[in-house]
């Protein structure tokens, strides 16, 4: 079978990743499993994570004039690889990261920001209002060469998104990611969640009443860019902000740090919720992420 016609169910959250909240219990010859549960609440189901956050063609191109283009699924896993040993081998131990395993670490984290349905369809929405505002001009001035090729380009991007967004969210958040400060958050007992959508940029210094309005960028000084990478372990990158290279801070969590993020965590899911056991917190449940007035 032609490679092109595999790869249809591609994972947006990858399995190497899910794997850290695996049940410790799992039954001896049974796969195994983490325990998933809606954000509102509810019963918690087991699955197992191969079977977890896949969507048929996410990142599939498709060309009028030929196979399907898999670029992007085959260079997500390099992205991947080394994340399990990365945690067990340095994360657990408390142990400072090579400059190599920093790059890959903070490369993976933005990857994860921009490969979810729920960026796709982001993105979508903004390049559909642009697309709105040419088509609208395009009416009220007259067609052109120029505009015809603007009008194409748009479409292109609204009809297959992915393609254009990951690497776009790689060239763009790379850089100021990369001269972040980095502080591995510690919990000595599993507390963690991770979700769907596990990478937030929050600034806990914006005031409540312009929260809604605010568009968070990697330039706010305030600014955190959070994602769990293990039960008892969740990285952030925040400010400030340096070309030299810094190294890892390790901060032992308190339990109310650790309900905190996970409040965050589940604010900012998707559909779904992942831990490494059963029984829904309502500790993790929110409305609007807490933050100082």
């Amino acid at each position: 079978m032609p490679k092109s016609r595999n790869h249809k169910s591609q994972h947006y959250i990858p399995r190497s990743y899910l794997s850290a909240w695996c049940d410790p219990n799992t039954p001896a010859g049974m796969q195994p499993f983490v325990w998933t549960f809606d954000p509102s609440g509810g019963v918690g189901r087991k699955r197992a994570p191969q079977n977890l956050f896949t969507e048929t063609d996410i990142y599939t191109i498709f060309r009028p004039d030929g196979p399907r283009d898999l670029r992007i699924e085959f260079e997500l896993p390099k992205l991947e690889q080394g994340l399990k040993t990365l945690i067990t081998d340095f994360v657990a131990g408390h142990r400072q990261l090579p400059r190599l395993r920093q790059s890959q670490l903070i490369a993976f984290i933005a990857a994860m920001h921009g490969r979810t349905p729920e960026a796709r369809e982001i993105q979508r929405m903004l390049w559909r209002q642009a697309l709105d505002a040419a088509e609208a001009k395009t009416v009220a001035l007259g067609s052109t060469a120029n505009a015809e090729a603007e009008l194409r380009n748009l479409r292109k991007v609204v009809e297959s998104p992915m393609q254009f967004l990951l690497p776009g969210a790689m060239m763009d958040g790379l850089p100021t990611l990369s001269e972040m400060t980095m502080t591995i958050i510690c919990s000595v007992e599993p507390g963690f969640i991770t979700s769907d959508s596990p990478v937030t940029w929050f600034d806990p210094t914006v005031p409540r009443h312009s929260f809604l309005a605010h568009k968070s960028s990697l330039a706010d000084p305030g600014i955190e860019v959070v994602m769990p990478l293990s039960p008892r372990h969740t990285i952030i990158l925040h400010h400030p902000m340096t070309r030299f290279e810094k190294p890892v801070r390790y901060v032992r969590a308190s339990a109310t740090t650790v309900a905190a993020l996970n409040r965050r965590t589940a604010h900012y899911a998707h559909k779904a919720l992942v831990s490494w056991r059963d029984g829904f917190d309502p500790a993790w449940r929110i409305g609007v992420p807490e933050r100082p007035d």
